[in-house]
């Protein structure tokens, strides 16, 4: 008999080779399968994306409204969130302070890797953004928070903060420690707020 089950659920990962080897995603894979969640793994490298590093991320873990909904709804069991957790927090530890190289037209810059969490559910799109996060507990606060939030904002009133066919979020949160609370922001007052400042 098969220790794996055949995944009701699969969570994305957006990624650069050479931060995270075969083996990683293989255990990756290994620890989510454990849980009938499957990992649909897609490497970045050599690929030009925008200058939209204020909303993206270079490493991306990717829930869809399925299995969200399964999440906040409590079908899925709390084991598969934990497994969730577990391989977020193994892959932000291993690339935590790693910097890739990108090429701009001024030439090659050496850049900080920004990692953090895209979930999609219902109309909505979160990225919460874990660079500035400092310890092990504090990602570990942040993670245990965010099904908790998503909860409360699905039953809040729905706001028109769609950035139609954008493929952006249309809500960026970052972990204040201090407050031990996620910060939620508009990607539309984000922009707005980005064009003042140039003026």
């Amino acid at each position: 008999m098969s220790d794996f089950l055949t995944p009701k659920y699969d969570l994305g990962l957006f990624y650069l080779s050479g931060h995270l080897e075969e083996i990683d995603i293989s255990l990756i894979k290994s620890d989510l399968n454990e849980n009938g969640i499957g990992l649909k793994a897609i490497d970045k490298s050599g690929r030009v994306t925008a200058s939209i590093e204020d909303f993206t991320n270079v490493f991306s873990f990717l829930v869809n409204s399925p299995l969200a909904m399964g999440l906040v709804s409590g079908i899925l069991a709390s084991a598969g969130w934990e497994s969730i957790k577990t391989v977020i927090v193994r892959t932000f530890k291993k690339i935590r302070g790693e910097k890739y190289s990108k090429i701009t037209r001024n030439g090659v810059e050496s850049k900080q890797i920004t990692f953090g969490i895209e979930i999609k559910i219902n109309n909505d799109h979160y990225n919460f953004k874990f660079n500035g996060i400092s310890s092990d507990e504090a990602i570990h606060e942040a993670l245990d928070k965010i099904i908790p939030l998503l909860k409360n904002k699905q039953l809040e009133p729905n706001e028109s903060n769609i950035l139609l066919a954008s493929g952006l979020p249309n809500y960026i949160a970052t972990y204040d420690e201090s407050l031990k609370i996620w910060i939620v922001r508009g990607t539309n007052e984000i922009i707005s707020e980005k064009i003042q400042n140039s003026k």
